[in-house]
């Protein structure tokens, strides 16, 4: 069995492998009450002072995860624009590819080649390239 040296970690494999109300719930849908219920099983005289760091903690992670996914969604679109006014037309199944990278370095060269290419054609084999 694999050693667990750091607390956090031993915390969370108490509080999330043998607690009924965590154990209950749909793979990767634990409520608050839920995660709520299993801190306070875990550790009964300091439940209610971890838990609001926890959630604060979860909360933070979930706004960084926000931000990245528009970092990336502004890069998409913005490669989209500038291939729009080059070309005027891009093919739905290259907007897909566009939309389905979740890179934002390859996003970036992307861009720089969309400025420079001569037609959709060497673009697409840009894409082609970079995606092997």
């Amino acid at each position: 069995m694999d050693q667990i040296t750091n607390p956090h970690d031993k915390f969370f494999k108490e509080v999330f492998t043998r607690r009924p109300a965590v154990n209950a719930a749909p793979e990767g849908h634990i409520s608050y009450d839920d995660l709520k219920t299993a801190v306070n099983q875990a550790l009964p005289h300091q439940g209610g002072e971890i838990l609001p760091t926890i959630a604060e903690s979860l909360k933070e992670q979930g706004m960084q995860q926000e931000i990245q996914q528009g970092i990336l969604q502004d890069a998409r679109e913005a490669l989209i624009d500038i291939l729009e006014v080059r070309f005027e037309v891009i093919s739905p199944p290259m907007v897909k590819i566009l939309n389905d990278i979740n890179d934002s370095s390859i996003l970036k060269i992307l861009r720089r080649k969309a400025v420079k290419v001569k037609s959709l054609d060497e673009f697409g084999r840009v894409i082609d390239f970079i995606m092997k």
